[in-house]
């Protein structure tokens, strides 16, 4: 099983934190305030909490519920008076986003809400159906998804129209996480939304981000969905013969494009064979699979092979398809040694 996490990337991964403003921008700036960054803009702005005096608390009260609810009426009575401020409207934005309220979030655009790193992640707490209009809103007032949408990639791998969309608009399959600040370059060599999509997604997801040049090789995608749970179960449980089945063609298809059911894994997150995370899993349907495809039940790794494991905790129906590698391998392997040692014909 293999445990994904694609917020938090290994230590080595993470690239040295650059600051975001000059020196003359942080002199200009002197209260504690968070420094923020807009993208459309090219201009850093002081990220504070709403003001909260006793004189503005029922308007910030009003306008919050407003953004949440969807009360247009309520919320242009703020953002058209002297209450509004910068920080006010991009508060309302993460607020109307986060709920799904298209119509809000054009208003709130439309009248100066900025954008920053974090606002387009609020969307996917929005319902499905309204996630592709709401990113459409973002790019049309600035944000470009090809610089600051990559990091989303993996995290929309189970909405095919979205995830369509991101790849429309010319983000990167291989490009990573970002870590830190939006001045971080990318990593350009990640595999971690092809990754997610075979652990997670349909096998249209996978075929989408490999037809849009996803590379393979950049990760271990095949060990990702080989060793997939079931949503919602404990590691440790077994996984249901219908999501053990539902990886297959995944699979399938990982191998058809060069994905290979011996490699090793060599990351600090995946260090075995494909064989034995299927294993691990409780995979049988996956691992009959494996076994049928030529992946070597005895391929030794961090913790030995998936036929010890097996041996040990598995079940009799795994143990016996197992069993059929193995000795698929030694009819293989004296097949080979009887052709070396055939003597070869006297031509006359």
């Amino acid at each position: 099983m293999i445990h994904i996490d694609n917020e938090h990337p290994p230590p080595e991964q993470q690239p040295k934190r650059r600051r975001m403003m000059p020196d003359h921008a942080n002199k200009r700036f002197s209260s504690p305030a968070a420094i923020s960054f807009v993208p459309h803009m090219g201009l850093p702005i002081p990220m504070s909490t709403p003001d909260l005096s006793l004189s503005a608390r029922a308007h910030l009260h009003t306008f919050e519920t407003a953004c949440r609810e969807g009360n247009l009426p309520a919320v242009m009575a703020v953002t058209l008076s002297d209450a509004r401020t910068p920080e006010l409207l991009h508060h309302g934005l993460m607020l109307a986003l986060a709920a799904g309220h298209v119509e809000i979030t054009h208003h709130l655009l439309a009248n100066g809400a900025f954008i920053d790193r974090r606002t387009p992640v609020q969307i996917l707490s929005a319902p499905e159906a309204v996630q592709v209009p709401l990113f459409d809103l973002l790019a049309q007032h600035g944000w470009t998804p090809g610089e600051l949408g990559a990091v989303l990639l993996p995290r929309v791998v189970t909405n095919l129209p979205l995830l369509n969309w991101f790849l429309l608009h010319g983000v990167d399959p291989n490009l990573g996480t970002a870590a830190g600040d939006v001045a971080n370059d990318p990593n350009p060599r990640s595999c971690a939304a092809l990754e997610a999509a075979s652990a997670r997604g349909e096998v249209e997801a996978v075929r989408l981000l490999l037809d849009a040049g996803a590379e393979i090789h950049y990760g271990t995608p095949l060990h990702f969905a080989a060793g997939a749970c079931s949503p919602g179960i404990s590691p440790r449980s077994v996984t249901t013969k219908e999501f053990d089945a539902s990886r297959i063609p995944v699979m399938a298809l990982l191998v058809e494009r060069g994905a290979d059911v011996n490699q090793k894994g060599e990351s600090r997150v995946v260090v075995h064979h494909p064989i034995m995370y299927a294993a691990m899993a409780g995979a049988v349907e996956r691992v009959r699979w494996l076994v049928d495809q030529g992946a070597d039940p005895e391929a030794k790794g961090a913790w030995g092979s998936a036929a010890e494991y097996v041996a040990m905790i598995g079940s009799d129906e795994m143990r016996s398809i197992v069993q059929r590698g193995i000795e698929r391998k030694q009819r293989s392997r004296i097949s080979r040694q009887s052709f070396a040692i055939r003597p070869k014909s006297v031509v006359r």
